[in-house]
């Protein structure tokens, strides 16, 4: 008999939970490129207010994907017939 304690989740929510690990990693690494000290120019030019825009693009993105692959997951849900008791 399989124990009822772990859930047997369906691919597309393995998927939704590797994209916002994925999401989540980009932004802490796009966050933190941005507050390292500098001394090249290219490193300065990194901090201008044109990264805060690269970062409200990482979460567009983000909220723009968790939306499409929530309403996949919506949509291919399948509810399971369990099969009824007969009555004893």
């Amino acid at each position: 008999m399989r124990s009822r304690r772990i859930p047997r989740w369906r691919l597309l929510t393995w998927v939704i939970l590797a994209f916002n690990l994925a999401m989540l990693l980009w932004l802490v690494i796009a966050l933190a490129a941005t507050r390292e000290e500098c001394v090249g120019q290219l490193c300065r030019d990194a901090n201008d207010p044109d990264s805060a825009i690269g970062a409200w693009l990482v979460i567009f993105f983000w909220v723009a994907g968790a939306v499409l692959l929530g309403v996949a997951w919506l949509v291919s849900h399948r509810t399971e017939q369990r099969p009824r008791r007969r009555p004893r």
